[in-house]
């Protein structure tokens, strides 16, 4: 009886697959403007905030700035969203934008379905601090707009959990670091910390105490970013220093936690965080032309130092947050792993050391082709449509008039190109957002871009060949219908085609899209069943699972 059950089901399905055409990915901007990036190999994207956008009633009077780069995201309850959005204008500031949590997965779940959100999802919009300081918190200057700071050019940013790598380990707050990428002007390349809890925003640069080993204090420098690693203990944090331009030497900051800028006991937020009190090393090697080297020292001179035009971004490894991915334009994607010695309670330089592994070529300026990488995010380990990627995926936005986005493992395989920006500008910040709403790690990713300035969603290719046999027909069905019910840690042979760990509705939305195609086509294209073959197909819905039952 089940044979023949799965003999008319296949039979059924393939009839209703001549009821099925072909759609180009879909692309929606929910603001009514056109969406900034074009997506390939399967991806889709929506729109979720651009320039001069003032979302109304929302009790805030901020209408987005322009020039888009580093973005954050962090759960600031459990029904909201909050995202920053950089500026990197000459009068720079940051965007706090609030996304209805449940709204935002629900124009997640329809556009894998169906191609549009389908709702609206933005709350409110403002800037992201309401008071800074200069002097670790002695005085603050209150404020709602930039009428009253005069900051340049925030670049790239990330936001961090408190216990980032485990219980006491990386910082202690919801942080979100981010610096001025001013190029050598002295009156600006400052390395700031957001408290995301208390809205209030710290100048670090020239603000944290001396501490004793490397180079007093937190430097000035035209920062691209920073990337929080694990020291393996509680005591210190490190943040690998990433300068564009300026002095073009990378660093690594020691904070020692619980000590003010005198290095005297203190639970004020800096001091707690290890980000006021102090010091800084040069990273000393080269960056290798191809492989891996392992010649990698810390000092406290230049002589030595790893010095190049254009470093870019970086992003630590959640999998191992020893391990960080930088981008450099002018040379390519590399890997740095760092083996940091905090044994005897302090940090030695001369018994820390790292290695730097090259995994992408820099070919500039040529369209499909991976060059001029500027943002970059490494993801937790993740699987993607059956395929295992036990160190995560690694994605890259490149700065250049393409501003094409990819897709990578951490060592260079499975190259990807997944969107590139429509108005000739770069693409700037990328975020993997999966876990914040219920994904596997590299499903959802939130993208910005400069020229246009926007803040898209990109959410990548699923497939609903659940038995993996080439074509997803009438046994994809009874597969899913077998894990109908699972609510995490749902595999793609469950039924779990959105990759969200579970098995429901939102499964057999993706299957009834893709139905009658090949893995190939379903990634590439998403079918749209006519008005009569959804009729169809939910009388055989109907049909197969009363004869389940």
């Amino acid at each position: 009886m089940i044979c023949k059950q799965l003999e008319q089901s296949s039979l059924v399905l393939g009839l209703l697959s001549v009821l099925i055409f072909v759609l180009s990915t879909p692309a929606m901007a929910l603001d009514g403007g056109t969406l900034r990036i074009d997506t390939y190999n399967g991806w889709k994207a929506f729109e979720v905030i651009s320039i001069n956008d003032d979302p109304t009633g929302d009790g805030f009077t901020w209408s987005m700035p322009g020039t888009f780069d580093g973005v954050g995201a962090w759960l600031s309850d459990g029904s909201t969203l909050r995202v920053q959005v950089n500026h990197e204008t000459s009068d720079a500031t940051i965007s706090e934008v609030n996304l209805d949590l449940a709204s935002f997965q629900t124009a997640i779940a329809n556009t894998i379905a169906s191609g549009t959100p389908g709702v609206s999802f933005v709350n409110s919009a403002r800037q992201a601090y309401d008071r800074w300081t200069g002097d670790g918190g002695l005085n603050w200057t209150s404020t709602s707009d930039t009428s009253n700071t005069n900051f340049n050019r925030f670049c790239s940013g990330q936001s961090y959990l408190p216990n980032t790598f485990g219980l006491g380990r990386g910082f202690v707050d919801n942080v979100y670091i981010t610096g001025e990428e001013s190029f050598g002007n002295a009156s600006f390349d400052r390395l700031f910390a957001l408290d995301l809890d208390n809205r209030d925003f710290y100048q670090l640069s020239d603000v944290a105490g001396s501490a004793s080993g490397g180079i007093g204090g937190m430097p000035r420098d035209s920062w691209e970013n920073a990337a929080l690693l694990d020291t393996g203990e509680t005591d210190h944090v490190a943040l690998l220093l990433s300068p564009d331009g300026g002095s073009q030497t990378m660093k690594l900051y020691i904070g020692e936690k619980g000590k003010d800028a005198s290095g005297n006991a203190s639970s004020d937020f800096l001091a707690r965080n290890g980000l006021e009190y102090g010091s800084y090393y040069y990273l000393n090697d080269t960056l290798p032309a191809s492989g891996t080297s392992t010649n990698g020292t810390f000092d406290t001179t230049t002589a030595g130092a790893l010095i190049a035009s254009k470093f870019e971004d970086v992003d630590t490894s959640p999998s191992d947050p020893t391990r960080a991915v930088v981008g450099n334009q002018n040379f390519g994607l590399f890997t740095f792993d760092f083996d940091l010695d905090f044994g005897g309670g302090s940090f030695s330089a001369a018994g820390s050391s790292f290695s730097i592994t090259k995994t992408q070529n820099d070919v500039s300026n040529t369209v499909g082709i991976f060059g001029d990488p500027d943002n970059v995010e490494w993801t937790a380990p993740t699987v993607i449509n059956g395929t295992n990627y036990p160190d995560g995926l690694i994605f890259v936005n490149e700065d250049n008039s393409s501003g094409e986005i990819w897709m990578n493992a951490p060592d260079g395989s499975d190259l990807t190109l997944i969107g590139d920006t429509i108005a000739s500008t770069e693409s700037s910040g990328i975020l993997d957002i999966s876990a914040l709403v219920g994904y596997n790690p590299g499903r959802i990713l939130l993208t910005s871009n400069q020229g246009t300035a926007s803040l898209s969603v990109l959410i990548s290719p699923m497939s609903a060949d659940f038995d993996e046999d080439g074509d997803i027909d009438g046994a994809d069905f009874l597969a899913w219908q077998e894990g109908l019910g699972i609510t995490s840690g749902a595999a793609l042979a469950d039924g779990d085609a959105n990759g969200d760990g579970a098995v429901d509705a939102d499964d057999l939305d993706v299957w009834e899209a893709q139905f009658g195609t090949s893995p190939l086509a379903a990634v590439s294209n998403v079918p749209e069943p006519s008005g009569c073959g959804l009729a169809l197909l939910a009388g055989l819905f109907f049909s197969l699972r009363r004869r389940s039952n």
